[in-house]
């Protein structure tokens, strides 16, 4: 099975992952599904209003779709530590993830850098960014081994229609499929 992005902000569009959902949703159906099938409306939803009105954005040097914003964790220049904005959209991920609606949603994470630097640095870089969002789902999730991969894509795909040494692609993109 294939790994979708996963993405909460601010459609939740990828969310309903037992099956994966054929079609997008506002964040308002997600709420009222989550809702419904096992009363954390009020929870999540609050997780994820609060973690919208902490900006965790791509840094600003050319438009990204807002696919992208939403299912990427983005970093400073040669940076591995994650922000307020990034911190607080994981944690609503995570709340997220632990819903019964999600359980069976397994992730890959995968690390980028943007091409300023050697390639093996870059890859290096890459993947303790991956490693860095890895630790902190596998701490909040009810069941750690969800997170099934972490790898390094280095500087080998920038975003589209970027420059490779945007700053937006300083990131780690979060995948999620259905566990098997």
């Amino acid at each position: 099975m294939r790994y979708f992005l996963l993405s909460i902000f601010p459609s939740l569009c990828l969310l309903c992952v037992a099956p994966l959902p054929t079609h997008a949703q506002t964040a308002e159906e997600t709420c009222a599904q989550i809702g419904q099938t096992n009363g954390a409306q009020s929870t999540i939803c609050g997780a994820v209003s609060g973690a919208l009105q902490t900006d965790a954005r791509a840094p600003s040097n050319g438009p990204v779709s807002a696919e992208v914003e939403e299912s990427h964790i983005f970093f400073t220049r040669g940076g591995t530590s994650l922000d307020e904005g990034a911190r607080a959209q994981l944690t609503a991920l995570v709340a997220v993830l632990n819903t019964d609606l999600m359980r069976t949603a397994c992730l890959r994470l995968i690390g980028h850098s943007d091409s300023s630097g050697g390639r093996a640095t870059n890859d290096a870089l890459a993947l303790k960014r991956a490693t860095t969002v890895g630790d902190v789902l596998r701490a909040g999730l009810d069941d750690p081994s969800r997170v099934r991969e972490v790898i390094s894509a280095g500087e080998s795909q920038p975003l589209p229609d970027l420059p490779s040494v945007s700053p937006q692609n300083r990131r780690v993109e979060i995948r999620a499929k259905t566990c098997s």
